[in-house]
């Protein structure tokens, strides 16, 4: 006879599996809204399809679902001239205005459309569509508008647009010795501004000082600011060119005819996802686990359009408001049947504000407009430079030239990264796990270095008491016990000195761990909706994270200086507030990203004065306080609407700093990625530990699944060997030429040195150098 117990197991077992078969397959795919092109939102029972959009603002008024276009339409369209061989009164209706050595300037005032025209070649660049097609009266508007405002109304929070032909306004244009300042007034809104446009050797430059702004409505307040958003704007594929898009590595849009396939555009926040004010909700399916990879942030505030018909394109540079502003592209069939790519610049969000302990919320408005003044140049790139390595190079010059940048000695060095001591939770209490001890990691670099690997640079993560989590934030100089077995950290520090190796200690400078805590008197992060900020993170051992309040991050890292001099500690890297930034709450005032960039930045000033300093895959801003860039992006975040992922980054940065890739332990095609590193000129990475990754697996770094050190010996010194003897033929000069024909990629630097990769399974004969397969070739032409 079958046991009782035996068929109450088999109808739980069959019960359980049912109910997961249910949740899984009775999910409509319909429900998944791809607003968010990095991880999809879903719709939530009874939630409002027009609550806020990804931004942080309520959906525009009367916006069309999808792109209709009308056959008849196309071919009743005028071509706009791509080239006019000689200066014009006007063009277009619009009259010539200013001119310089390399460009003209035509404006149309009824709209402040402009037509740029290079004087060398002829070719020309429009900011707005003439005669639109395929949108609404609202887009239309949109499209034939220098400058766009979008505007929140009332208790209801409805976003609506103002721009040149909607809304009654009064306009004054003053012509300037290289430019035009336009002064800008809503009556019935009770908002004005003024508009700057001025004629610079590389293009133009467009500001709306804060200051000029008016805002004297109760009713009105300003929400946000478009500034020639369809500057080199193109119809469905009618030209040849791509949009550039500064995520993660870099990554192009091509300008073909997308055939209504992308129904998103790529709208993502400089700096990163602004956590005070953003709280997407994940989709979370297995134990509690996020099934999303995390997508690539935004370093650079740059983007770009290249018209490679007319060999004409720009490189937008935002100057000023990065730090409050999305860079948006739309591909055509994404609302509108156009390829444009722009800023948007928000100046006030709208967020939920709980009213109750449990579920009741609120949408409300923020209160002040953010603190800051917008500016950006669109430098333009022509003839043999329009093209991304013309970006890349328009980008490197103005990093220089305003001083954004310090040129450092570009060392090559393979880096290796320890992993010390991690915590595991035991039955009843949670016990230290040792990974790598001080003498371990002593005898791992200096081995490295007997076999032949000579130059390392070398973080030490979890050297501290708990270790990289359990000890979060580091307040005092303590080192775990568990890792001194016979050698102190000093020794460590100073022994592989003596060989010339630079071992520097990680510190999180972000987040705080009060489950160990308990309670603390420094301050948290509290998000504009009043509520503690907590960053869940899916752990084993540790579930959350908070963040500390900037201030609390300045008193600690503050005290740090001191604590770190005591114990001659000469080489640190700073992570979490090299690449955060976040709006936040104290009491009943708000404080934008800027306020916490103004704690951040003289912080790590500090600390580049007082150490040898690195920053973890640092912002832009701080890329003159680093000696190096760790973890750079080696490509996109993979959106489904992307052609094809460039290097922009390295191809900017190379030659004035060492920069370091990601690390080689976790990529799937190792080939791949090791052709990617002699390609960008990039340093490798190790993620290194004494003891099995087993070990990891009921802590924080499970994660963590190939790292011990015998695994890597042989790879260590092979990635060594090959890049050093490319480095030494590339060292200190600039990449001024990038060609990908064919599976095959030709870098051209300004020393005469090509490299040659070849990603093909075949060889391949490449201007008479033979490139064997998934190899590479350095010629040396001088």
């Amino acid at each position: 006879m079958v046991k009782i117990k035996t068929v109450i197991k088999l109808v739980l077992f069959i019960a359980i599996i049912g109910g997961f078969v249910y949740v899984s397959f009775s999910q409509d795919d319909g429900d998944l809204d791809i607003s968010d092109p990095g991880v999809p939102p879903v719709d939530l029972p009874g939630e409002d399809e027009d609550d806020e959009t990804d931004d942080g603002l309520p959906p525009i008024e009367d916006e069309p679902d999808m792109v209709e276009i009308d056959e008849d339409e196309l071919e009743e369209l005028e071509d706009l001239p791509m080239f006019i061989d000689q200066t014009q009164e006007e063009i277009r209706d619009h009259v010539f205005f200013h001119e310089n050595d390399q460009l003209e300037m035509y404006l149309k005032e009824e709209n402040l459309s402009l037509i740029l025209r290079d004087k060398n070649t002829g070719a020309l660049m429009y900011s707005t569509v003439e005669d639109p097609i395929g949108g609404n009266q609202s887009w239309t508007n949109f499209m034939q508008s220098g400058v766009v405002l979008e505007y929140i109304t009332g208790r209801n929070l409805v976003t609506s647009r103002a721009d040149m032909y909607s809304e009654e306004h009064t306009k004054e244009v003053t012509k300037t010795d290289d430019g035009f300042v336009a002064s800008i007034m809503y009556a019935e809104l009770e908002i004005g501004f003024d508009l700057h446009v001025t004629l610079t050797e590389q293009g133009i430059t467009v500001d709306i000082p804060k200051d000029s702004i008016v805002e004297d409505s109760d009713t009105y307040k300003v929400g946000s600011f478009y500034v020639y958003p369809f500057m080199g704007h193109t119809l469905l594929g009618e030209r040849d060119g791509y949009m550039f898009i500064p995520d993660g590595s870099g990554a192009l849009i091509h300008l073909d005819d997308k055939d209504g396939k992308f129904r998103q555009p790529y709208s993502v926040m400089i700096y990163g996802a602004n956590t005070g004010l953003d709280d997407p909700f994940v989709l979370s399916l297995f134990n509690n686990r996020n099934p999303f990879n995390d997508p690539e942030n935004i370093l650079a505030p740059v983007f770009g359009m290249v018209h490679t018909d007319n060999e004409i394109g720009f490189l937008g540079i935002v100057e000023e408001g990065q730090y409050s502003a999305r860079i948006e592209a739309y591909p055509n069939g994404a609302i509108l049947p156009y390829n444009w790519i722009t800023t948007k610049f928000i100046y006030r969000q709208v967020y939920s504000q709980p009213t109750s302990g449990d579920t009741g919320t609120m949408v409300v408005r923020q209160r002040n407009l953010n603190d800051f003044d917008i500016k950006v140049h669109f430098n333009f790139v022509t003839e043999d430079n329009a093209n991304y390595m013309g970006l890349a190079a328009s980008y490197r010059d103005y990093l220089l030239d305003n001083d954004l940048i310090t040129v450092n000695e570009d060392d090559f060095n393979v880096r290796i990264d320890l992993l010390g001591a991690e915590v595991e939770q035991g039955l009843i209490f949670k016990k230290d796990v040792p990974m790598t001890t001080f003498s371990q990691a002593y005898d791992i670099l200096t081995d490295i270095q007997a076999k032949g690997a000579n130059n390392i640079l070398s973080i030490y993560k979890g050297w501290n008491n708990k270790g990289p989590y359990g000890g979060l934030p580091i307040r005092s100089f303590n080192p775990e016990s568990i890792l001194q077995d016979g050698m102190d950290i000093n020794e460590l520090i100073d022994g592989v000195a003596a060989n010339g190796v630079d071992l520097f200690l990680y510190h999180d400078a972000l987040r705080i761990n009060m489950e160990e805590l308990g309670n603390t008197t420094h301050r948290l992060m509290r998000k504009y909706n009043r509520r503690t900020h907590r960053e869940e993170i899916y752990g084993n051992v540790y579930r959350e994270f908070n963040w500390l309040h900037p201030r609390s991050t300045v008193n600690i890292m503050e005290t740090m200086i001191n604590q770190y001099e005591r114990n001659d500690i000469e080489n640190l890297l700073i992570s979490g507030i090299s690449n955060e930034l976040f709006s936040y709450s104290e009491g009943n005032r708000e404080f934008d990203r800027i306020t916490t960039k103004n704690y951040y930045e003289p912080l790590i000033q500090q600390y580049n004065e007082n150490f040898h300093l690195l920053l973890e895959q640092p912002f832009s801003y701080l890329w003159n306080q680093t000696e190096a860039i760790i973890d750079l992006p080696i490509s996109s975040s993979d959106y489904v609407f992307v052609d094809e992922d460039i290097p922009f980054i390295a191809l900017t940065l190379s030659g004035i700093m060492p920069l370091y890739a990601e690390y080689a332990n976790f990529q799937a095609n190792q080939e791949r990625f090791f052709l990617q590193l002699v390609e960008q000129g990039l340093n490798p990475s190790f993620l290194i530990t004494h003891e099995s990754p087993a070990d990891l697996i009921n802590t924080n770094s499970s994660y963590i699944y190939s790292s011990q050190y015998e695994r890597y010996e042989e790879m260590i010194q092979e990635y060594y060997r090959e890049l050093e003897a490319v480095h030494n033929q590339t060292a200190g000069a600039f990449i001024v030429g990038y060609d990908r024909q064919g599976g095959v990629t030709k870098v051209t630097y300004d020393n005469g040195v090509e490299v040659f990769v070849n990603y093909q399974e075949q060889p391949i004969s490449r201007e008479g150098h033979l490139i064997e397969a998934l190899s590479y070739k350095v010629v040396n032409t001088q």
